[in-house]
């Protein structure tokens, strides 16, 4: 069983909106304070961020420790505490937003009832029956209320189907799933990852195929897959990836231009369920084609696509649209390094480092994120004493933000006694090899006590 609680514990994280933007109401729009944590949240810089709350919260305890007006930036610290696993400290915080919701809306508002869902999907396996006993609680209650909307009722069917599906309990799972399904297919709810109908139509469809119902599961599968696109686009994303499928990477190319150039002529879309921006998708497009045209051996052709989908991440930023988090140097880094180009590579990343530190500030851990791009770039080079300053400012912005065991830090780390080794330096590399074994044995030691784990 412990599989099956760690696949719903990383899925409740992705299929679910965060504390966070569960409590956001238009008031917070205008918060200055709420929106000075979330920005800091969105740009990497987690200790600025968690500070700003609590200064904040520590406020309005002065006065009234027990308002409403505390919950949205509890949920954003218990978002904090879980991202930093310390699942305690946020479960504390869940279980007095739950009671503050309570005392000033009822029981059966779709706040408490929000609430309750996320005190039980941060309980252990060791609690399965008090997990039950929450989602049927938060569902009779979700009932009994006309008021409920229907996002709430079916976030809720989609956590308490998710937990039967865990067990194996399929007879259970599956009439809360169709429900979920069809509160899915008859309203309209924010499309995309952090709603519920995606795992709902995951859930069902797994549902199905267990029981033997491929025929209907293959149709509950299909009903979700129209992606959100232009007519157009869509029919050319298609036709080219399976042209690429097919070997045909003339053809591919071809298709992959025509996608890149329908969205430089419309870079804005409001036909599908929300308006959107479609300029992030070119990074995508040039992306492929650079991969297609690589397989043709058309290397400068390649080179030129992989530095477009770097100049389309660039502008984005420039604009305010995405945070540096999403620039990568993958493609034209494995195309450098085939070609023994590597050193080229180098001003490119030190540039969006710069970048970087003037648009989310030198603390953020997405300049840490760069910064071990950089380092593992050198250390490929073999210029091992460029990379060491890199890897150890990277680790101490991880550690600021995300504390000394935050998973994204183990790669780090392992890098950077990799490093230290090859420099020579046995001793401080005997000190990062203790850190990483103290990391793993804190991961191992919360096992069977992360919300909804293995």
């Amino acid at each position: 069983m412990k599989v099956a609680w760690t696949i719903l514990f990383f899925a409740l994280l992705i299929i679910l909106l965060p504390p966070v933007a569960r409590s956001q109401t238009s008031s917070l729009r205008n918060d200055q304070v709420f929106q000075a944590a979330r920005k800091a949240q969105q740009e990497g810089r987690i200790a600025d961020a968690e500070k700003i709350l609590n200064d904040r919260i520590h406020a309005i305890e002065q006065s009234q420790p027990d308002s409403p007006e505390l919950v949205p930036y509890l949920n954003m610290l218990s978002s904090f505490y879980s991202m930093k696993q310390q699942f305690p400290e946020a479960q504390t915080i869940n279980e007095r937003v739950l009671e503050i919701d309570r005392a000033a809306y009822g029981p059966s508002d779709y706040r408490t009832l929000r609430d309750i869902v996320n005190v039980a999907s941060f309980l252990g396996p060791d609690k399965k029956d008090q997990v039950e006993q929450l989602y049927k609680q938060a569902l009779d209650l979700a009932r009994q209320n006309p008021r409920t909307p229907p996002g709430t009722a079916a976030e809720i069917l989609a956590h308490f189907a998710m937990f039967y599906e865990s067990e194996k309990r399929w007879y259970d799972a599956q009439p809360l799933a169709e429900q979920g399904m069809k509160i899915c297919n008859s309203v309209a709810l924010p499309p995309g990852l952090g709603g519920p109908c995606e795992p709902l139509q995951r859930t069902l469809t797994n549902i199905y195929n267990h029981e033997g119902r491929t025929v209907e599961g293959e149709k509950v599968a299909a009903s979700g897959m129209e992606a959100d696109l232009p007519p157009e686009l869509d029919a050319l994303e298609k036709s080219a990836k399976q042209s690429e499928k097919d070997g045909l990477y003339p053809d591919a190319e071809f298709k992959y231009q025509q996608a890149a150039a329908y969205i430089e002529a419309h870079p804005e879309w409001d036909g599908g369920k929300m308006p959107a921006n479609l300029t992030g998708l070119l990074v995508s497009e040039y992306s492929r084609l650079g991969d297609v045209l690589e397989k043709e051996g058309r290397n400068d052709l390649a080179e030129e696509a992989y530095k477009k989908a770097i100049a389309s991440m660039e502008r984005r930023s420039s604009n305010g649209q995405v945070t540096m988090q999403s620039f990568s140097f993958l493609g034209l880094r494995d195309l450098y390094r085939k070609e023994k180009r590597l050193d080229e590579l180098e001003p490119m990343i030190a540039h969006a480092l710069e970048l970087q530190e003037k648009t989310v500030g030198d603390s953020s851990d997405k300049v840490a994120q760069t910064l071990l791009m950089f380092g593992d770039l050198y250390k490929d080079e073999n210029k091992y004493a460029q990379a060491e300053p890199l890897l150890e400012r990277a680790m101490k912005i991880y550690e600021t933000n995300l504390g000394l065991y935050d998973r994204q830090e183990l790669s780090l780390l392992r890098s950077y006694a990799d490093l230290l080794h090859k420099l020579n330096e046995d001793a401080k590399a005997g000190e990062i090899q203790a850190r990483i074994k103290k990391i793993e044995k804190r991961q191992a030691d919360l096992i069977g006590h992360r919300p909804n784990s293995d």
